[in-house]
């Protein structure tokens, strides 16, 4: 009798140990699962705010920018590519994982136009800058992941008519910030 009773005694502490080891894994694994979650989203906002200050980074570009007032000029947007396929592993330490788009606004691009991009075989058509709507400068999305995008107004200046537009920059950032 004294042998079933020390057996069982035995055998409840057992089920109590493995109930509270069972406790103590979930709390172990919830707790990992929620710090994850946490870092994920910590690092889209660090993302959105690199991308942010990105928008005022590219608006000063040497490479782009206009001499002396305060926009871009679209003129510099098609030799600025080209020179990017040149240097794409500096731009890429400077830009990262984004896309950088410029836009015309306004006047507003005929719907027909509108998604087009503006490229050499564009650029020398006699109806330049109506014949595009979009101008994109860089582009590294090696996972080929969804963005979500940060933009603000500029002021864009085309040489070749002497003309200000309003435009838009836009900036694909893909949450991530670590850089290639």
């Amino acid at each position: 009798m004294k042998f079933k009773k020390s057996q069982i005694h035995i055998s409840e502490t057992m089920l109590v140990l493995f109930v509270v080891i069972v406790i103590i894994m979930l709390v172990v694994v919830l707790y990992f699962r929620i710090t994850v979650e946490n870092n994920k989203n910590l690092e889209n906002d660090i993302s959105e705010r690199e991308a942010t200050i990105m928008l005022a980074k590219v608006l000063s570009l040497d490479e782009i920018s206009c001499n002396n007032d305060f926009c871009v000029d679209a003129g510099k947007f098609i030799p600025f590519k080209r020179a990017l396929g040149d240097n794409f592993d500096y731009f890429r330490k400077i830009f990262g994982r984004k896309k950088i788009t410029f836009r015309r606004v306004y006047p507003e691009p005929d719907f027909t136009v509108k998604d087009i991009e503006c490229d050499i075989s564009k650029y020398i058509q006699e109806i330049y800058p109506f014949n595009c709507g979009k101008w994109i400068i860089y582009e590294n999305n090696p996972e080929g992941e969804m963005g979500t995008k940060v933009s603000s107004v500029v002021s864009l200046y085309f040489p070749e008519i002497d003309k200000y537009m309003v435009g838009r920059l836009e900036i694909e950032h893909y949450g991530s910030i670590k850089k290639y």
